[in-house]
Order: C-alpha cells, then sequence, then structure tokens
C-alpha cells in the first residue's frame, strides 16, 4: 500500500513538472508572436501637391528634306561630262553645274531663231516706213477723213509685229535649249543616285540624278483625338523639342500649320513642322526623332514619380491611419521621370497627400504600414 502511495505521489510530481514547462512554452510562443505582429512593413512615400501643371505630347516621327527631286533631262543629246561634285553622297550647292550634253545642235538652233528675229524686225521696220508715208499722202489728199486700214497698210504691220514677237519667243525657247544642256542644281542638297555615265545618249525625260535637299527639313507630327485636345491651343507660339533615339536634344523646330484636315487614312490630325537651322542642330533627313510639343496646363492636378504607377495603373497612397489605399489613376502625361494625375477624390481631403513612390504587389488596401519619407 505504501509503494502504491509512492508511485502516485511521484507521478503527481512528474506531470506537475512538464505541465509547468509546457506552459512555459506556451508563454515565450505568445511573446514571440506578439513581437511579429508589432513590426510593420517599412513604406517609403512622396508628398504631393494639387498645382496646375504643364506637361508634353511626345510623338514618333521622321524627319523629311523639303525638296526631293529626279533631275530629268529637258533635251536629248550625248552626255560630255559629270561634275566631281555631282557624284552619289556630294553636296552641291544651287545652280551649281552637275552635268554637261552636247550642245551644238542647239546652239545652231539659236543662232537660226537670232536670224529669224533680226529678219522679222527688218520686214517691221520697212512695214513701219510704208504705213507712215501712206499715211502722209491720205493726209495731203484728204486732211478731212480718217483713212481706211487697207489704205495705210495697218494689216501688214500688225502681220509683221506678230512675226516678230513669235520670233522673239523662238529665240527664248533655243537660248533655253541651249541652257538645258548644262544640268544644274535647282536647290542645295545631297546627290543620293546617279542614274547616266559619260558617253551615254540621254533622251528628253531621262533621269540624270536625284537629288535630296540638304537646307531645309520638315516634319510631320500626327496626332489622335486625344492629344489634340490637349494641345496647347496657341502651339504656334511654342517650338517643339526634337529628340535622338538617345534621347538626346538634337534641334527645335517651329509649327508652321496644321488641324485644318484628318488624315484620310489614319483619321488623325496633322502637324506639319519646320526645323530651325542654327550651329546646335544634328538632324539628317531619314532620321527617327521624338517630338515634344507643348501641352495645355492641366488645373488642380499631381505630379508624381513615374515608379509610383502601377502595371495595372493605380497609385498607391497612405490615409490619416498610415493604412494603405489606391485609387485608378487618370495620367494625363507622363515621361521616363514622372507622370501628371487628375486629382482623384480619395486623395481631395486628406490634408497631407503622401503617394507610396515604390509600391509592392503585396500590399493589401486598408494595410497597417510604417511610413517613412522617401530618400531617408
Amino acid at each position: 500500500m505504501s509503494k502504491r502511495i509512492v508511485w502516485l505521489s511521484a507521478a503527481l510530481v512528474l506531470l506537475g513538472t512538464v505541465g509547468t514547462y509546457v506552459l512555459s512554452l506556451e508563454d515565450t510562443s505568445d511573446v514571440d508572436i506578439g513581437e511579429n505582429e508589432v513590426v510593420l512593413p517599412v513604406v517609403s512615400y512622396v508628398t504631393a501637391q494639387a498645382s496646375d501643371n504643364t506637361g508634353h505630347i511626345s510623338v514618333f516621327a521622321e524627319v523629311r528634306p523639303r525638296w526631293t527631286a529626279d533631275l530629268k533631262a529637258q533635251v536629248s543629246g550625248k552626255l560630255l561630262s559629270v561634275a566631281p561634285q555631282a557624284l552619289e553622297g556630294k553636296k552641291v550647292s544651287k545652280n551649281e553645274p552637275m552635268a554637261q550634253l552636247e550642245k551644238h545642235t542647239y546652239e545652231a538652233q539659236l543662232e537660226d531663231a537670232k536670224y529669224q528675229q533680226s529678219t522679222a524686225e527688218f520686214n517691221l521696220k520697212k512695214k513701219q516706213n510704208k504705213h507712215v508715208l501712206a499715211l502722209k499722202n491720205w493726209r495731203a489728199v484728204n486732211p478731212k477723213e480718217d483713212p481706211p486700214e487697207m489704205a495705210v497698210h495697218i494689216p501688214e504691220l500688225r502681220v509683221a509685229e506678230k512675226a516678230l514677237e513669235a520670233a522673239v519667243q523662238k529665240v527664248k525657247v533655243a537660248q533655253y535649249d541651249v541652257n538645258a544642256t548644262t544640268i544644274k542644281a535647282p536647290f542645295s542638297g545631297f546627290v543620293t543616285k546617279r542614274h547616266v555615265s559619260i558617253g551615254q545618249s540621254i533622251s528628253v525625260g531621262d533621269t540624270l540624278f536625284t537629288l535630296l535637299d540638304a537646307e531645309q527639313l520638315d516634319i510631320t507630327v500626327s496626332l489622335d483625338q486625344t492629344q489634340w485636345n490637349l494641345l496647347e491651343k496657341a502651339w504656334q507660339e511654342f517650338p517643339a523639342k526634337i529628340y535622338n533615339a538617345n534621347k538626346e536634344l538634337v534641334g527645335i523646330a517651329k509649327i508652321q500649320r496644321g488641324g485644318g484636315f484628318l488624315d484620310p487614312k489614319s483619321r488623325r490630325y496633322q502637324l506639319f513642322l519646320e526645323i530651325v537651322k542654327s550651329p546646335e542642330t544634328s538632324v539628317l533627313p531619314g532620321e527617327f526623332v521624338t517630338v515634344e510639343l507643348q501641352s495645355k496646363t492641366v488645373n488642380d492636378s499631381l505630379k508624381l514619380p513615374a515608379t509610383a504607377l502601377t502595371q495595372e495603373g493605380f497609385v498607391w497612397f497612405l490615409n490619416n491611419k498610415d493604412e494603405l489605399k489606391r485609387f485608378e489613376a487618370s495620367v494625363v502625361f507622363r515621361d521616363d521621370t514622372d507622370i501628371i494625375v487628375k486629382m482623384p477624390n480619395e486623395l481631395q481631403d486628406l490634408d497631407e497627400k503622401r503617394v507610396v513612390q515604390l509600391p509592392m504587389a503585396a500590399f493589401l488596401p486598408g494595410q497597417h504600414v510604417a511610413p517613412t519619407p522617401a530618400g531617408h
């Protein structure tokens, strides 16, 4: 009996020891869990202020020369020479000779036309003298009567005058043909293609050279309805900036005209820009560039870092209780660093508009966080 009491006492002691140990473990676990709940995720934010912001409309476009011409032969003949500066890739100046056709035939025609003009001038003088003599004779006999035209040879005089006019025009045509044997650049530009060789027989209409304007470059910009509505209405007063593929500023363009019609294919508005020539301009014909246009001012809007916008189009912010909230952003303008959004209703009543700079995919609406200003 005494042994049973001893064993029972020992069992009770052991049970009490185990229970005490388990309770101590539960207390430690509760403390650890409580400590983990206290640690809140740190979220960096930027403070936004409602203001009137001006953005930019960026459009991809191609730089084009104002003039592009296929120089065609106006007369036929053998090609005698091509100027060294008229080779492909060379730059030629306006009115600079590029090639020479054989011109002996046209020079002979010019001399013949000049002879015909001299003959017509001589015939006209004879008819004028004949008219003057006939008029004097008529007035001597009939001083009070006007003579008939036939009596004083007026029809012959008119024919002689017309003959001289025709002869003068033939001289001009012949002179034009002689001048046309020398192929000159109609404007300053680059020779992009030479289509003929020395010794070749050229016919009227044959293409000799392809010339690209090197002096004046233009850009045509296409805008959709939304972009057109955001464009500064006094757009002709604001020059556009031109950036190359490396996002370097390479020139300035002045808007000349546009908006008068829609492109028949794309149904978009067209703006026509002229690149302003300056020593700093480094734009080439055929280059694809980004054109930055001045936008109108957006009243009561927010300028935020571009990183604040999620792929789904939301912007996260903090309410007065340091809880995460979000709104669907109405983005008006954007670039690589900033976005401009319309003021959402969710931020209207907040004195401090704290916007999360780098939102995470794991964010949940209403989640309590530890906010810290960006850069700290």
